[in-house]
């Protein structure tokens, strides 16, 4: 009886110790300053990712495509050198995103957009409307607009739309 109470014990002590060194979620650090021109260029280039995000949600192969080119011609325009440089892998992702490709090649490309555009919202302040959103199922991400789209708008799976959560609350 006593080597079971000295295990309760251990137990016990051992999970209030576990539970007592969990991490709590990092607060999201001070995002920078951007100038006014390259504010509106990261703002526009977010609105045209709301364009490809309705595309992907109501599953659109030609719109994904246009859109994805729109996208292209806008981080071009990005005068900023440091964001200029972040976004050229998302750039020649882009270009890969086809209305004849399969959706779940696209949908996986957008994923690596999406992280791309994420980091920038996260470091850099474009205000309070985008945030970062992710879908614990198909594992992937996503920017939306959280002031027209209220609830999770999930891009990547049809079958579950609503599935998902908000990330940032920027």
């Amino acid at each position: 009886m006593l080597k079971i109470l000295l295990l309760i014990l251990s137990i016990s002590s051992s999970v209030t110790f576990a539970s007592s060194t969990i991490e709590k979620k990092p607060t999201l650090k001070e995002r920078k300053t951007l100038s006014k021109s390259a504010l509106k260029e990261i703002v526009s280039l977010l609105e045209a990712n709301e364009k490809l995000h309705r595309a992907f949600y109501e599953y659109s192969g030609p719109n994904v495509e246009k859109n994805s080119l729109e996208m292209i011609s806008l981080i071009d325009d990005i005068s900023d050198p440091e964001i200029s440089k972040l976004l050229q892998f998302s750039k020649k992702k882009l270009g890969e995103i086809k209305a004849s490709a399969e959706k779940d090649e696209n949908n996986k490309t957008y994923n690596l957009i999406s992280m791309a555009l994420i980091y920038v919202i996260n470091n850099y302040d474009v205000g309070k409307k985008y945030n970062a959103y992710s879908c614990p199922m198909v594992k992937k991400k996503w920017i939306q607009n959280s002031e027209k789209l209220a609830e999770v708008h999930n891009p990547y799976a049809p079958e579950m739309p609503q599935c998902g959560s908000k990330d940032t609350n920027h």
